[in-house]
């Protein structure tokens, strides 16, 4: 049974950065009218993931037959890519505490997370949905994310809402730079009556606990964030939010995405 997989390298010429694209193609693509495209940040371990779960779960109605668009950075170590994760999905100029892996850096290399969504909005998307789908038109586009990449989608959401029609954003680090992202919020909120998206948040059960530093809230921010968000009543929002039974920050991804995609799916 062929399942076409393709993978480029592309780099942003603004910049610099090499990233590599991987997309997964729907095994029914050549005969589908429309298809969802499913941009997944930090690709090396949500990319494969997703892939996997659209397979899968299409053939029981539970997510859509998709087109599957891992994005990631090009870098051979995994100290390297750590600290491009921090650079570019970070919302603010700060540098990250030690115990999430991410050491070298300076507060002026990281909040380049504009940066990375211009790439994303002008080049990427663009070159997918016009070389790369086989000329099958996009239905709708989601984006995927967890933690520092679920940070920049809540960036992204609270920006550029018109990017994307539906957000999947797994254990989102809202705690960077003393909740920063937040001022977003207020800031849409105020500017703002409607907040058009259809939005999927998760955390897992262990993240409500204490962690390794007391500012790595990541329960009690997203639940907080979504009472707000609700509070709001946006006509247009449609939210939902899973608190994952007995999953930490990492293992917290499979269940995330499993439940995202049924939350997210067209009905």
């Amino acid at each position: 049974m062929g399942w076409p997989i393709s993978e480029f390298n592309l780099t942003c010429d603004r910049t610099g950065v090499e990233h590599t694209v991987s997309i997964g193609l729907p095994v029914r693509h050549a005969s589908l009218e429309r298809v969802p495209l499913l941009l997944c940040l930090d690709g090396p371990w949500v990319f494969g993931t997703v892939l996997d779960a659209t397979r899968i779960m299409s053939m029981s109605d539970e997510a859509p037959e998709a087109a599957v668009v891992g994005l990631s950075f090009a870098d051979s170590s995994m100290g390297e890519y750590l600290r491009q994760r921090a650079r570019w999905y970070s919302p603010t100029p700060w540098v990250p505490p030690e115990v999430t892996g991410v050491r070298g850096l300076t507060a002026e290399e990281c909040g380049r997370a504009g940066e990375l969504l211009e790439f994303i909005r002008d080049r990427l998307l663009p070159l997918v949905e016009t070389e790369h789908l086989g000329g099958t038109p996009v239905a709708e586009r989601w984006m995927i994310g967890h933690s520092f990449s679920a940070l920049f989608g809540l960036r992204t959401l609270l920006t550029e809402p018109g990017l994307f029609d539906k957000w999947l954003l797994a254990s989102p680090s809202i705690w960077w730079d003393d909740r920063a992202v937040l001022a977003h919020e207020t800031a849409w909120a105020e500017a703002n009556d409607d907040l058009p998206a259809k939005v999927f948040f998760s955390h897992g059960e262990a993240e409500g606990e204490p962690g390794p530093d007391p500012r790595f809230r990541m329960g009690a921010d997203v639940e907080e964030l979504v009472a707000t968000l609700r509070a709001r009543r946006y006509p247009s929002l449609d939210l939902s939010h899973r608190v994952l039974p007995g999953d930490g920050h990492a293992s917290s991804i499979g269940a995330a995405i499993s439940h995202g995609l049924r939350a997210l799916r067209p009905v």
